[in-house]
């Protein structure tokens, strides 16, 4: 593949694709979850911890326990920064492709608050021509990326889950052009 070549769109994904965040995660839904509940509740680093495990674990809470301990895990998730770990191999080729031009962009479900931290912690924001997060798709990131003119057949894509290749596929990503990312 030409890297050269405008036309194409380098995608990267965050959470455990760029930068490894589950121990984060993790920790941070522990400390919501003793701060909101008064619960001590230890989350293995073994599987992301997300707001349907709280859901099961806790199948009591309300709707607003749940939204105020998911905010109080957005607050503070910062204090694990040091926890998280930049995957290496795609930094170095995100700084490649910047540096020779190419039109990279980081495309996200993290919500802005902690993806502009973990861009910050690991000073990523000037690799990327454009950011978009959680907030920014209004039905899912790949008909984001459709809605502001980008030709998805373009696109090379940097992801790890498997669930986001079917959803990139069915949104006219070309299926060779996704690369599954693993740490």
């Amino acid at each position: 593949m030409n890297i050269q070549n405008t036309n194409n769109v380098f995608v990267f994904d965050m959470d455990n694709t760029l930068i490894k965040t589950d121990k984060a995660n993790n920790l941070a839904y522990s400390e919501a979850i003793s701060l909101v509940q008064g619960v001590k509740y230890k989350i293995g680093n073994g599987k992301r911890f997300t707001r349907n495990k709280l859901k099961t674990v806790f199948p009591d809470l309300t709707e607003a326990q749940i939204r105020e301990i998911v905010t109080c895990k957005e607050l503070c998730f910062d204090s694990y920064l040091e926890e998280t770990e930049l995957n290496q191999n795609l930094f170095m080729l995100l700084k490649r492709l910047h540096h020779e031009g190419c039109h990279t962009i980081l495309l996200t479900n993290s919500r802005s608050g902690r993806a502009i931290s973990l861009c910050n912690y690991y000073n990523l924001t000037k690799y990327f021509v454009r950011r978009f997060f959680y907030e920014d798709c209004i039905d899912n990131k790949y008909t984001l990326l459709k809605s502001l003119g980008y030709n998805l057949q373009n696109v090379v894509l940097y992801e790890n889950e498997e669930v986001a290749f079917s959803e990139a596929a069915t949104n006219g990503i070309n299926l060779e052009r996704i690369i599954k990312i693993e740490f």
